[in-house]
């Protein structure tokens, strides 16, 4: 038995010469939120984004060793790990797109 699969073709030059532009304007960048629940320090965000701010309940947090946050990247996806868990508060993390 074959099973045969067909997707539409895509143009990707346009998507991606649009993703540029925002990029070069400054504006390829958006928040994603999550909810802290005082056990999960890691929180892993949709593939393509990085990580440039970090909020615990409105506070900004400070990345790096020793400090609120690390950074971990798996070669596609980036996680924010917490040293401390976010009680059960809003954990909102500023990206920017990478191309």
């Amino acid at each position: 038995m074959a099973v045969n699969i067909s997707k539409p073709e895509q143009n990707l030059r346009e998507e991606l010469a649009a993703l540029r532009a925002k990029v070069a304007a400054g504006v390829a960048q958006e928040a994603f939120w999550f909810s802290g629940d005082g056990a999960t320090t890691t929180f892993a965000l949709p593939r393509g984004w990085k990580p440039k701010f970090a909020y615990v309940d409105g506070a900004l947090k400070r990345p790096g060793t020793g400090e609120d946050y690390t950074v971990s990247y798996d070669g596609f996806i980036y996680s924010l790990v917490f040293a401390v868990a976010p009680a059960t508060v809003d954990v909102g993390v500023i990206c920017v797109r990478e191309v």
